[in-house]
């Protein structure tokens, strides 16, 4: 058994405030000299770049609906060593998931396989008793969630927050600990996909992460949520998963890692980094590519990095004579716009891109794809076998325009893809597609990849 403190911070609902409280609170556990393992609960990836540098350590993706109850212990117990809390992120509100009538994917779902203590967020802008019967609901619908406590959010007045607190502890029974009050002075900046990544302006937000670690020492009880983590349950400790044990490391694989493109979960490059190489590349200042037998290029922001990339010729040449060359290339969303001929903004303006695959992508104001994905895998590729399912999740406002036929590798059972039936596109040894896939998910693509990677340098 382990013994690991603990606590789930989440949110009533989404924009709740949960991920501004949430980074508050592990700065300022790390600025008493914690060491933090930071989690986040569903296929996230923009929150989690706040908490790596917020903390100093990978946030890792706790997602149920992707990866079995194991996987979810195994994830969180292999990447707690060395810390001395876990803070883990939820998503959406308590109880959302992938169906109205279904809790996997859930918050709540991933509280209960982790045996973990939830403190929840709520917004009580214009509600005073109110909040009562509202933090009840939640107390009393899964009683195998456990509520520990409570943080009030966006208060008015002094009067306001005292009325509000006595209605949560003396009608609802649950421990208020923290009330925030409406703050207009500390906001992270976003755009069409959420919260602008950390990796963007990581300088920049270096204060903004002490302003809310201050304000959460100002307002929130971090005693009280330390004890409240502490008190968590011991877990069985479970065998790590066999993809991520080291292996001899004979191949280079590329990763292109960089403000345009960072949407990886951190446990697909540590299971690369595992059995290859990993060489990080940067889209918008490397010229040309290392010595590498295969890439990797993830989802990220290319569109508001698109005047960059065209201007960077020299190694949008070096990658379309790498996937020319039949090594393989495997690229998500992002990545998949990258390799496409042209990208076309919502201005209408259009940038270049390397012209390996046969296809433009255009941006949109509203999402094309947003949520849970299942493909059935019609032939064997560089990263998945014929006949395989596999489960991801898609979040995109680009579309693809074809310039030729596409071959496409899966036939979608749930979600989007490329044109609503089909993802995987692919030429050569290069597949692109829509789907972000977790390694624990399908653990196969890693190995594929990595041995695909193998043939190509032989």
């Amino acid at each position: 058994m382990m013994d690991i403190p603990r606590i789930i911070l989440s949110g009533t609902s989404s924009r709740v405030g949960k991920t501004m409280i949430s980074i508050g609170l592990m700065r300022a556990l790390v600025n008493r000299g914690y060491r933090v393992q930071p989690y986040k609960v569903g296929p996230d990836f923009i929150d989690p770049s706040f908490h790596h540098f917020a903390t100093g350590r990978y946030s890792r993706n706790l997602d149920s609906f992707m990866l079995s109850g194991v996987d979810i212990v195994e994830t969180f117990e292999r990447n707690f060593r060395n810390a001395d809390i876990a803070v883990i992120e939820g998503t959406m509100g308590l109880h959302d998931s992938h169906h109205a009538t279904d809790e996997k994917g859930s918050t709540a779902e991933v509280s209960k396989i982790l045996k973990c203590p939830v403190v929840l967020i709520a917004n009580v802008e214009r509600m005073s008793r109110t909040v009562a019967p509202f933090i009840y609901g939640y107390k009393t619908f899964d009683p195998e969630v456990m509520i520990e406590g409570v943080i009030l959010n966006r208060v008015g007045s002094e009067r306001h927050a005292m009325k509000a607190r006595l209605a949560a502890e003396k009608l609802a029974k649950v421990k208020v600990v923290g009330v925030i009050p409406r703050r207009k002075d500390v906001v992270i900046p976003d755009r069409h996909l959420g919260l602008i990544p950390a990796y963007e302006k990581k300088e920049e937000f270096e204060g903004l992460f002490d302003r809310l670690a201050e304000l959460v020492e100002t307002y929130v009880n971090v005693d009280e949520i330390v004890k409240i983590a502490e008190r968590a349950p011991p877990l069985e400790e479970v065998p790590e998963h066999p993809i991520f044990k080291s292996e001899s490391k004979n191949v280079r694989i590329g990763v292109f890692r960089d403000r345009s493109f960072n949407f990886y979960y951190q446990d697909n490059i540590d299971a690369l980094s595992a059995r290859a190489e990993v060489v990080v590349i940067d889209s918008l200042s490397d010229k040309k590519l290392p010595d590498v037998d295969a890439l990797y290029i993830g989802g990220g922001f290319p569109e508001v990095f698109a005047e960059e990339l065209e201007r960077n010729w020299s190694l949008r040449e070096s990658v379309y004579d790498f996937c020319e060359s039949g090594k393989p290339v495997y690229a998500e969303c992002g990545g998949l716009m990258f390799l496409g001929e042209k990208l076309r903004l919502v201005d209408r303006s259009e940038y270049e891109m390397v012209g390996f695959m046969p296809y433009e992508t255009e941006m949109h104001r509203r999402f094309q794809a947003l949520g849970y994905s299942i493909y059935r895998c019609e032939r064997s590729s560089i990263v998945a076998r014929k006949g395989d399912i596999v489960k991801g999740h898609e979040f995109h406002y680009s579309k693809v325009i074809p310039k030729k036929k596409l071959e496409f590798t899966y036939r979608v059972k749930r979600g989007k893809g490329i044109d609503g039936e089909r993802d995987g596109a692919s030429r050569k040894n290069t597949i692109v597609n829509y789907i972000h896939v977790h390694v624990l998910s399908y653990p196969t693509l890693v190995r594929r990849f990595v041995r695909s990677a193998g043939v190509s340098k032989a």
